[in-house]
């Protein structure tokens, strides 16, 4: 869950107090998957100049 402190998604006191292990990780998820897709854009948009 270090991840979503560092990526400022939710403090430390949130994981604790307001999240349960099922939506910590399905923030963790959404979050990873958001990184995916703009990785997936950064690669499309680098073919399209080369």
């Amino acid at each position: 869950m270090y991840i979503l402190i560092k990526a400022r998604l939710a403090s430390m006191w949130e994981l604790k107090n307001c999240y349960t292990l099922d939506e910590a990780l399905k923030l963790y998820a959404l979050y990873r998957m958001e990184q995916d897709v703009e990785a997936g854009r950064v690669e499309d948009m680098a073919k399209e100049v080369s």
